[in-house]
């Protein structure tokens, strides 16, 4: 029997690998993927796939914005820029997702704020990354629509009148329904006459390709402002004051017409919180106005509840009732400021500041994405001139807090995360700040009674 040459056994094998190369292909289809292009209103199909991870190449080659992946079914599971539409749900129902790079999890309801910006899709289009109220979060594909960027879909955007920044929400993508907030004093930077996007709140570009290609990337290099923006009606913490007088909270109700308002006649009892609990009067209050609509919706006036407290989406009706407006001012300030939500050791704390879907109060406390935002923006209208502000910053590394200099670590802002401080003093090489949460004996007792606790943080 004659042997084969070695050019010859290499021939076979060639072919034998481009042979399993091909089965390899065919038997790991995984369904048929379409290269879409949605420019100048028409759709035209640029290619076709039978591997996702093959499409989603081609997508990441192309120079072009208004092209997407979609699937036999006709869903688009890809996109190069556009917006993920969160309302596909009735209000009673929220969207969970996990936090991108965690595993922590977290929900919205998008009837409050429809519109995402689209970061991504993963390796088989099962999850979506996107961001809204300043997190970046994987979403199932399921529970949400991806549209490309265009005029026939409707963003959330800002913009500046007069020394206001305004913050226009979409509550639908595929039409015009929004509402307007005016939720804090206008970032250095931002003009009248502009429209700016933004998904965090601190960042703002004058368009959305420069948007959408920064924060793919994770950066803020085409950014209008310089520097991140805090609002600090938003990121204020509760461990500060309010110079208002109770008449100041009045005045506000009937500036507003509401004076038959459950909340009329009450601001020395929101005083009265902060004065025994340490906790912000006019915070309290802007709360309070806004779950309760303005102290008048109907679980507000037959549960004397001002907070929504355990008036979940799914079950609105199940909210706590109080013996008075007294009883629940002291219950919130105790039981959900003190002992939870500005309590370091609580599995509640992400800060306790009002925030966003980031940080502060609303990651846990509420489903609306813009529910910090709203809050700070009938905080931003009783108190336009703020006494006291927030010193406000993303942690570059983990940061101690420490009963004294060199004393007790009582609990740690981590690297990645907002830290916002009433500094109350510097020197020699430490910041005396307001404790969240009551110390004694050089540890967090929130059983404890709020004496303007102060903590420190090393350096300037």
């Amino acid at each position: 029997m004659r042997k084969l040459q070695r050019s010859q056994i290499i021939l076979v094998l060639c072919f034998a690998m481009m042979i399993g190369i091909f089965l390899g292909f065919k038997f790991t289809e995984s369904g048929t993927y379409q290269l879409v292009s949605y420019a100048n209103g028409t759709t035209q199909i640029q290619d076709t796939y039978h591997h996702f991870w093959l499409a989603k190449n081609a997508l990441a080659a192309s120079n072009d914005r208004n092209l997407c992946i979609m699937d036999e079914q006709g869903n688009v599971l890809a996109l190069k820029e556009g917006l993920v539409n969160l309302h596909t749900k009735a209000i009673t129902e929220n969207t969970s997702y996990t936090i991108d790079g965690t595993d922590e999890k977290g929900y919205i309801n998008g009837q409050y704020g429809a519109d995402a910006l689209y970061l991504g899709t993963n390796h088989d289009g099962s999850k979506i990354l996107c961001m809204i109220s300043g997190v970046r979060a994987w979403f199932n594909r399921s529970d949400v629509v991806l549209y490309p960027y265009s005029d026939q879909v409707h963003s959330s955007y800002y913009t500046i009148q007069g020394n206001a920044l305004n913050h226009t929400i979409s509550l639908n993508v595929t039409d015009t329904q929004s509402v307007t907030y005016a939720i804090g004093p206008k970032p250095e930077g931002l003009q009248e006459n502009t429209v700016y996007f933004s998904y965090d709140g601190h960042w703002f570009y004058d368009s959305f390709d420069k948007l959408s290609d920064d924060m793919q990337l994770e950066r803020h290099d085409h950014a209008v402002n310089s520097t991140a923006y805090y609002n600090p009606y938003q990121f204020m913490p509760h461990r500060s004051t309010t110079s208002l007088s109770a008449e100041d909270f009045n005045t506000f109700l009937e500036n507003k017409h509401r004076t038959n308002s459950l909340l009329y006649d009450q601001g020395e009892t929101f005083l009265k919180g902060q004065n025994t609990y340490g906790i912000n009067a006019a915070m309290v209050f802007s709360l309070a106005c806004n779950e309760s609509a303005y102290g008048q919706s109907a679980i507000a006036k037959s549960t004397n509840n001002l907070f929504g407290h355990a008036a979940y989406d799914s079950n609105p009706d199940a909210a706590t009732s109080y013996a008075s407006i007294a009883n629940c001012i002291q219950a919130h300030d105790v039981d959900f400021i003190q002992k939870g939500y500005a309590n370091p050791k609580d599995s509640r704390y992400r800060g306790s500041w009002f925030g966003d879907k980031s940080t502060g109060i609303n990651v846990n406390y509420a489903s609306d994405p813009y529910w910090g935002e709203k809050a700070a923006s009938i905080y931003y209208q009783l108190e336009p001139n703020l006494k006291q502000k927030p010193s406000t910053w993303m942690c570059t590394q983990d940061i101690p807090v420490y009963d004294k200099p060199n004393g007790n670590v009582l609990y740690t802002y981590t690297k990645g995360s907002v830290i916002s401080v009433i500094i109350k003093k510097q020197e020699n090489g430490w910041t005396q700040i307001a404790s969240e949460a009551p110390i004694k004996n050089g540890a967090i007792d929130v059983k404890g009674t709020y004496n303007n606790d102060s903590v420190y943080i090393e350096g300037d």
